[in-house]
């Protein structure tokens, strides 16, 4: 009914999306197509595949053997989202009951849809959302009618496989509870994504855990940017979170980080040093690095009002407990199992993606502008392409990046062979401009991000 075709491996490709992408894959309703992890592959070129290292870290805060082990309860959980990390492009999904993440219904395919050259973009997702739309009316219809039998005796081969994905759910109404309309639902598979994204990492990864180390916290947690942004540097999404590590502006405004000129959200070192910042204050509050991960997507304070309400700290029980869970949206009860599964799909990235490679680390150097310069005078050390002085530069507001002024003190990055030439140019004041085409900015205005102190014994106190 739903079954489609053995999924081949997609390699890398080249990506030209629009400016605003839907990233993660924890939304409600999930999209029915995503767009490539941005970032332009030909960029940079291609090294072998590092397997993740993890050892060395006996004084990192919080850290221990059985750290960041599967928890006892949420294993069919974690199951779930490797299957969708690892088994399924972004060209299928799957319909599943979402309260119970074990009851897969079947599979959507999407790839004849998606390889009809007579359709439309446009075209194309109507008929996907009709399609789904169509999927999910059937598997509510055979529910209401398993709710009116005693048994599976006389029932089709289909009918009796959702019969029996029902049997060890012990409620007496549950076939009719899990008809209802928001209990059906379909996710998108992101395999495809996460080859890219195991790509695109090798150009962020080893500052990551540079940043974490430093900071004595577990280099773990550097993965949890596969579950947020697909290592996409160029993320936005649709709430308003940005980067690679998806933060909310609110959460970086006390930090002096956004002007009308600059989001050092987007820029990957200084949200990397934000995001450890922000874990390592999750832990100290929360005293366990599920809770903490938990906390960076439902909140730390609202996670600790759970724990207290409901006199538990364990995550298992927190999200697994009928009462407890309904606290939670789906994201927030889903987001820790989504990290375990993409720390498990890359630690065996090549029994997945048997030709993974890693991305080149940027060949970039960074310069402190001693004036201001124009975004298009910027793009003059990048062959005047707009894709490649974002991906170097992805913190200069894209929102009106081809008229910003970027004010004097900014860091930007250029070409290494180009940094000689640029240094001349700016040293011989080549760009000059009207004072009224400069914006004037107050030091209290200029983004500097967070200061990062190393992990302390009393960090570690419970």
């Amino acid at each position: 009914m739903f079954e489609g075709d053995p999924i081949k491996e997609d390699p890398v490709t080249e990506p030209t999306p629009p400016d605003e992408e839907k990233v993660g894959t924890l939304e409600e309703d999930t999209p029915l197509a995503q767009t490539e992890v941005r970032g332009g592959k030909s960029l940079t070129g291609t090294r072998r595949y590092r397997e993740p290292d993890f050892s060395g870290q006996d004084k990192a805060l919080g850290y221990g053997p059985n750290a960041f082990n599967v928890p006892k309860g949420m294993e069919k959980q974690v199951a779930f989202w490797k299957d969708i990390y690892a088994k399924y492009s972004t060209d299928q999904g799957i319909l599943h009951d979402i309260e119970n993440l074990d009851i897969v219904y079947g599979e959507v395919d999407f790839r004849p849809i998606n390889a009809d050259p007579d359709l439309t973009f446009r075209q194309k997702e109507k008929k996907k959302q009709k399609l789904v739309d169509e999927k999910k009316n059937e598997i509510r219809e055979i529910l209401l009618k398993l709710d009116k039998v005693q048994s599976s005796d006389g029932l089709n081969e289909f009918d009796k496989k959702i019969w029996n994905l029902f049997q060890n759910v012990n409620e007496p109404d549950k076939f009719k509870d899990a008809a209802e309309k928001h209990r059906v639902r379909f996710q998108l598979g992101q395999k495809d994504r996460m080859q890219s994204a195991i790509f695109f990492s090798g150009r962020y990864l080893e500052d990551m855990e540079k940043i974490f180390r430093d900071a004595g916290l577990p280099i773990e947690l550097t993965r949890l940017v596969f579950v947020e942004s697909s290592f996409n540097v160029l993320a936005r999404s649709k709430v308003g979170a940005s980067g690679l590590w998806q933060i909310m502006r609110y959460t970086a405004r006390p930090y002096k980080m956004v002007t009308s000129a600059v989001d050092l959200r987007n820029h990957p070192i200084s949200a990397t040093k934000l995001a450890a910042k922000l874990l390592r204050d999750n832990y100290n509050l929360l005293k366990d690095w599920p809770l903490a991960l938990t906390g960076y997507n439902h909140g730390p304070t609202g996670v600790r009002k759970l724990t207290e309400k409901y006199k538990t700290r364990n995550i298992a029980d927190l999200i697994q407990n009928v009462t407890s869970r309904k606290s939670f949206g789906f994201a927030s009860r889903n987001f820790y199992a989504c990290f375990l599964a993409v720390h498990e799909v890359e630690m065996n990235a090549t029994k997945y993606f048997p030709r993974a490679t890693w991305s080149q680390p940027l060949d970039q150097e960074e310069i402190k502008l001693p004036i201001a310069v124009k975004y298009k005078d910027l793009q003059t050390w990048f062959d005047g392409n707009d894709e490649k002085t974002q991906v170097f530069n992805p913190h200069i507001n894209r929102g009106r990046r081809l008229t910003t002024t970027i004010p004097a003190k900014t860091l930007v990055a250029i070409p290494k062979e180009l940094y000689s030439q640029a240094l001349t140019a700016l040293a011989r004041g080549v760009f000059k401009y009207s004072p009224d085409s400069v914006p004037q900015l107050k030091s209290a205005d200029t983004p500097s991000g967070p200061e990062i102190k190393a992990a302390t014994p009393a960090d570690t106190e419970q």
